[in-house]
């Protein structure tokens, strides 16, 4: 009976194993099932492994510790060249510069004096003009904005 139960087993195993790609069969050894959040990512990854590995001139390669630490290198190297692009960007360094400005005001400031911080989206020129536009500081757009 216990037989049958193995067998009758087998057999269930054997038709979802048809309905499924040899690359889910594989996710699902690392006990994920599809309805789990990591079963996309983890199928993505290998996915994306198993064509790294059938790129032209991988063909003899063997799947090893080592060959698993290059890739992973490599893939840390492209990461660090788009960061490394991200960081000296003049426009990112400038809207950084910005923002820990505006960190290091609230930093400093003691809100025990019932002090309010408001920050107003406009850009320099458009101060200039409206400074420029009004004949005294109290008929600016911004002073109007500050009572």
């Amino acid at each position: 009976m216990a037989e049958n139960q193995k067998e009758a087993a087998q057999e269930v195993s054997a038709q979802e194993g048809d309905s499924l790609s040899l690359l889910d069969e594989i996710v699902r050894e690392t006990k994920l099932s599809p309805g789990d959040e990591g079963y996309e990512v983890t199928k993505l990854g290998l996915q994306t492994f198993i064509d790294a590995l059938l790129q032209p001139g991988r063909e003899g390669d063997k799947v090893s510790q080592g060959l698993v630490d290059e890739m992973i290198a490599d893939l840390d190297r492209k990461l660090s060249g788009q960061m490394n692009l991200i960081l000296h960007n003049k426009e990112f360094q400038q809207l950084e510069a910005a923002w820990r400005s505006l960190k290091y005001l609230v930093d400093h400031t003691d809100f025990r004096e019932n002090v309010k911080i408001e920050v107003l989206n406009v850009s320099k020129q458009d101060l200039i003009d409206d400074f420029e536009d009004s004949p005294e500081v109290v008929k600016s757009g911004l002073y109007k904005l500050a009572e």
